[in-house]
């Protein structure tokens, strides 16, 4: 059984809920990989007008059970993020179970996850297909990537597969309804202009060094091993990316397997978002994870806490196959730039700002 939708998978999806209480919602995904690993805390605040508001949940003591004894304590940063030690990697093998204590003395704890192996990804194939994407009446060209794997015979290895994209980024400031001044550093600013206000002119700025944008997968993908046991799974789609330059990218695929418990969590996420429409719309029920108050198994706790061994492969696709095709811009239009001052001091260059969507470091895979 396989199961497609539109989901955040990398980041924390904000579940909508039809609901009149309080709700504490906590996600996360620990693995051997060597990206940040982090949990999400927050709330869910109803409210009376429809609008949809989560609080962070500042305070809280987050760590990482593993095998029953040794303990890995989460570091808070920002937004309810609380971020696992630099460099920590999932073991194969190894239980973890995830322990949140609240500043109000709320304990909360996760069911205990065993690490699975998962299989190396054994062929991919790519195609440009220039209606690959379909959004709304229209398409666009998209590069589709399938990729190529052996399940286990040992039955419960459920498949997860997301995917981050690299593309090479020469904007790195916009700014609207006036110019970018490129103090205070270091990163600057837009000053206001108010004729270009009233215009509605939108100026674009070129990046100073190299900048690759990064995009995370969109889609949650996961299959059941129901009736894949100890076969080779060929040609199944992981990614669909869009023509946005004609400059090459980077893709880097991740395969993990996930525990039943988990695939069963996912699938009926999927199953409530396709049945109210999109995933824009709210859910008809708020969903339960494998994570409870140990005081009061009552009270109703969102998300998931997984545990996921990855497998990753990194292929670089040049675009050589869509040239002359119509572009999908990164910007989502065509770059206007600010017009060069006769002495040449204008525009100015702007910063390639580090976040987890734009990074100044060359990514590992990108060619020379």
């Amino acid at each position: 059984m396989s199961l497609a939708v539109f989901i955040a998978c990398v980041e924390p999806y904000n579940l909508e809920v039809v609901t009149t209480e309080t709700i504490l919602i906590i996600d996360g995904t620990i693995d051997d990989a060597t990206n940040d690993q982090f949990i999400t805390v927050k709330k869910f605040i109803p409210s009376s007008t429809g609008n949809i508001r989560y609080a962070n949940e500042t305070g809280a003591k987050v760590s990482i059970i593993k095998d029953g004894k040794d303990q890995i304590d989460c570091i808070y940063r920002e937004n309810g993020y609380y971020y696992l030690p630099l460099g920590f990697k999932a073991l194969v093998g190894s239980k973890y179970k995830l322990k949140i204590i609240l500043k109000d003395g709320k304990v909360y704890e996760s069911t205990e996850e065993l690490m699975r192996a998962t299989p190396e990804i054994t062929g991919y194939t790519v195609k440009f297909d220039p209606k690959g994407i379909k959004l709304g009446e229209n398409s666009i060209g998209a590069h589709l990537i399938y990729i190529d794997t052996k399940d286990p015979v040992e039955p419960g290895d459920n498949f997860m597969w997301n995917w981050k994209l690299y593309e090479k980024q020469t904007i790195c400031k916009t700014c609207s309804g006036g110019i970018f001044l490129s103090s205070p550093a270091p990163l600057g600013k837009c000053s206001p202009v108010t004729a270009l206000a009233e215009a509605g002119v939108e100026y674009d700025y070129l990046c100073q060094g190299n900048c690759w944008e990064i995009y995370y997968s969109q889609d949650l993908n996961v299959m059941s091993d129901a009736f894949s046991q100890g076969k080779e799974i060929k040609n199944r789609l992981v990614a669909s990316v869009p023509f946005y330059q004609e400059n090459g990218f980077l893709i880097e695929i991740k395969q993990q397997t996930v525990s039943p418990s988990a695939f069963q969590y996912l699938k009926i996420l999927a199953n409530q978002s396709q049945n109210s429409g999109t995933l824009v719309d709210a859910p008809p029920a708020a969903l339960i994870g494998n994570v409870k108050n140990i005081n009061d198994n009552k009270e109703t706790v969102g998300g998931y806490f997984m545990v996921g061994n990855s497998k990753i492969k990194r292929i670089w696709i040049d675009r050589l196959d869509a040239k002359g095709t119509q572009q999908y811009y990164m910007l989502g239009r065509k770059e206007n730039y600010e017009p060069a001052s006769a002495d040449g001091s204008r525009p100015p260059f702007a910063p390639c700002v580090i976040t987890n969507t734009r990074t100044p470091l060359k990514p590992e895979g990108w060619p020379l």
